[in-house]
């Protein structure tokens, strides 16, 4: 599929899901009907995290009145680097390209199925290329946003949830931390679960602004639950930076919720294909949660 094909797709998923959500929204029911319609639901409807590893979502939100915190750690190692022949070579010996990301995103809970968040990014780079060193660290695009539940999931139909971010103008571009310009961001999770298993699905699109890149995401995963606090999953990632290139990412991983409110997630982002300059085959991230 051409860049512009997958870019309208993803648009479109998110303008269809939006009046779908505001559709089914103008006959909101009643306390009453709401918990009546709890009694009925099959017992693992929404019995799944709110993220995953690196950028999949699910259609849950925080809870009213409560807050959450989770640190995620990623590991990134661009090892090889496009040649003149359109292929990837491994870099010269010597070489390399890393850099070391950890991100604080703090979570509230200010109404039923809202919350807002603001996230706070790290990041350590160690680029070892003649020319291009950078040993720079810093803070990178600290962003907020607000997550509305639009939809409730049933035994039937999937839940259904929107975001509306913002990335402040915090990076520094000269030091690859991050862009210089603010950036707006729509993105869309839809989440069904049955027996065992869950899927989540989130088409987003970012709107730069000034110098900052317009970006097309799709973002997908699978939640399996062999065990009551083990739960394997494995995520795909879709991401295209106007005029720079796309790439397509699997990620396995396990999610383990070691103690009531906590939970450890391990994954390792898999490059499948990537069309940008340089290109990262295995990488690592690593997030820690607490709810309370």
């Amino acid at each position: 599929m051409e860049r512009r094909g997958f870019s309208t797709v993803v648009l479109g998923m998110l303008l269809m899901t939006f009046s779908c959500a505001v559709h089914a929204g103008s006959g909101t029911p009643t306390d009453a009907a709401q918990a009546n319609q709890a009694k009925n639901l099959d017992p693992w409807c929404g019995k799944y995290c709110m993220s995953f590893f690196t950028k999949t979502r699910s259609a849950n939100t925080v809870g009213k009145g409560h807050l959450s915190a989770s640190m995620k750690v990623q590991h990134f190692d661009w090892d090889l680097v496009e040649g003149a022949d359109g292929d990837y070579h491994g870099r010269a010996s010597g070489q390399s390209k890393e850099r070391l990301t950890s991100t604080l995103c703090l979570k509230y809970g200010w109404a039923r199925n809202h919350h807002i968040a603001v996230g706070i990014p790290y990041w350590v780079n160690d680029f070892d290329i003649p020319g291009k060193e950078n040993d720079h660290d810093g803070f990178a695009n600290v962003f907020v946003f607000e997550k509305w539940r639009a939809l409730q999931e049933t035994n039937t139909l999937p839940a259904v949830a929107f975001d509306i971010w913002y990335y402040l103008p915090t990076g520094d571009s000269d030091k690859k931390l991050g862009a210089d310009d603010g950036s707006i961001k729509l993105t869309t999770e839809i989440s069904k679960a049955w027996k065992g298993f869950s899927l989540h699905v989130n088409p987003g699109y970012t709107w730069g602004q000034g110098e900052a890149p317009d970006v097309v995401e799709l973002n997908g995963a699978i939640l399996t639950k062999p065990h009551k606090t083990f739960w394997p999953a494995c995520e795909y990632n879709y991401y295209e930076k106007k005029g720079a290139g796309h790439r397509h990412d699997l990620v396995p991983g396990v999610i383990w919720k070691f103690a009531s409110g906590w939970s450890f997630k391990l994954g390792a982002p898999i490059n499948l294909d990537s069309t940008f300059t340089d290109r990262d085959r295995v990488g690592l991230v690593l997030k820690l949660f607490r709810r309370w």
